[in-house]
């Protein structure tokens, strides 16, 4: 038996799966912690017992320097075999097919297949889904939400989640089933399949094949493929619109990249206009403000500081980057800057290394006291390498604040002033994103402007988002 697997035996790591082998991952960096303890405690025991204390502790050093290194390379083998383990099974475990029982006894549902309900990174994309699910059920149809991947809920989930804008009662009235370890879930065969992110399209593809002739429906808010380095997730993510489907986009911008580009619905037909649909989703409701509301002495900078691997598209780097040049020039002379919205940062303060400046990382925060720290702010900083326009930007210029975001191909400078007077677009270059902090700062003193420019071309209200058209259009897809 392999080091590896004797460690991770002795931790109890279940290896067959990413949680399994996050826990004993933790076991493994714990193991020389207890050993180092328990090793002291003996030697304490055994030269307290005896007159020869000096020569048991020399002795004892020197066998623990020798467990110590054969002890760590054991451990990083076994941290080494576990990494490429995990390389090797989380792909197939996400993408591990439903067990599908298919009965005409079944009552007609809308499936909504979604990875995991993960109270941590509910962000928009997240509270998207469940308004769409609420909007299904309340226009009629029996909604089931099914969970393809472990969700990690404190008790208190439902009244957690039911605090979210436009949510409320909305598991009250679908379904939930966790699907993780792959129970067998049965349909009708006319159900609908709802997918909301590139691994459930893969299973809903699989799943919709045993079911019938009709595509599943894809809920598209991102570009996926930029979410991850050029490897086997982007390709897989990026194969994932190529399956049969039909598309509901977030925003227009996406849209219009996805048919740029000949993505998906319109990749064999550039007019592929019937098999999509789109909306926009609604942002926090911070604004409109009044000018009287605003400081014209401001001096508050909120910056959206997500330094977390899977949010790379939001540049915190350049970001940082981009402060610190502004900092150094004086832009920023007497301004706060706090970062917001990284779901692993602890209250901290992190010293931009040119200027020196402090960045206050917030830990993220309910949606309520998020939606008051905007409204404290006088200028913004959010960025995004994709299509998307991303809608901190939007919420942050809806607050009245002058806010910094990036262009992205037909994101552009027009795109986002049609959005808001108050988002300054900027290239995505530490040097462009700088200079658009300085024009943010110039305009912080004029009120008018800035509370004009709150009055945000983009909807507040989840009564708002779903038009009348994208549910007569829904709806037919539904009814097949």
């Amino acid at each position: 038996m392999s080091a590896f697997s004797r460690l991770a035996t002795a931790a109890g790591g279940r290896l067959a799966s990413t949680e399994g082998r996050k826990r004993a991952l933790v076991a493994l960096v714990a193991s020389p912690l207890i050993g180092a303890f328990a090793l002291g405690a003996a030697v304490g025991i055994l030269a307290g017992d005896s007159g020869t204390g000096v020569l048991v502790a020399i002795l004892a050093a020197l066998v623990f320097a020798v467990v110590a290194v054969f002890g760590a390379r054991a451990i990083l083998g076994a941290a080494v075999g576990l990494r490429r383990r995990q390389s090797t099974e989380w792909i197939p475990e996400k993408l591990r097919p439903l067990r599908v029982e298919v009965g005409a006894a079944e009552p007609r549902r809308v499936n909504i297949l979604h990875p995991a309900i993960d109270l941590k990174h509910f962000f928009g994309g997240f509270i998207t889904v469940f308004n769409l699910a609420r909007e299904l059920a309340e226009g009629g149809h029996r909604v089931r939400m099914i969970a393809t991947e472990p969700s990690d809920l404190p008790p208190d989930w439902r009244r957690r989640l039911a605090g979210y804008e436009g949510l409320g009662d909305v598991l009250e009235r679908i379904e939930v089933t966790f699907a993780a370890e792959r129970p067998a879930v049965r349909f009708n065969p006319d159900d609908t399949l709802l997918a909301t992110h590139w691994t459930v399209a893969h299973i809903a593809a699989g799943a919709a094949a045993e079911l019938g002739p009709r595509p599943f429906v894809y809920l598209i808010q991102e570009y996926e493929p930029f979410i991850f380095p050029l490897g086997s997730a982007a390709a897989l993510a990026r194969g994932s619109y190529d399956l049969p489907h039909r598309a509901i986009f977030s925003t227009a911008l996406l849209r219009d990249y996805f048919a740029a580009h000949r993505i998906g619905v319109f990749g064999a037909d550039p007019g592929g206009e019937e098999a999509a649909l789109i909306f926009d989703n609604a942002i926090t409701p911070v604004g409109p403000v009044a000018a009287a509301d605003l400081r014209a002495e401001g001096r508050r900078l909120i910056f959206y500081a997500r330094p977390e691997e899977h949010a790379q598209r939001n540049l915190y780097e350049l970001g940082t980057m981009a402060l610190d040049q502004a900092a150094a020039a004086g832009t920023l002379d007497g301004w706060e800057l706090i970062g917001v919205g990284s779901v692993e940062a602890t209250a901290a303060v992190v010293h931009l290394p040119r200027s020196g400046a402090p960045l206050r990382m917030v830990p993220r925060s309910a949606q309520s006291e998020y939606g008051a720290l905007l409204r404290s702010g006088d200028a913004g900083l959010a960025l995004m390498y994709t299509p998307h326009p991303s809608l901190v930007p939007i919420e942050m210029a809806a607050a009245g604040m002058a806010t910094v975001t990036n262009t992205y191909e037909n994101k552009d400078a027009a795109a986002l002033a049609a959005i808001s007077a108050n988002l300054i677009a900027a290239p995505p270059s530490v040097a462009g994103v700088a200079a658009g902090i300085a024009a943010a700062v110039g305009r912080v003193g004029d009120v008018e402007a800035r509370a004009a420019g709150s009055r945000v071309a983009w909807p507040s209200r989840w009564e708002d988002v779903f038009d009348a058209n994208f549910k007569a259009r829904l709806d037919q897809w539904i009814a097949g």
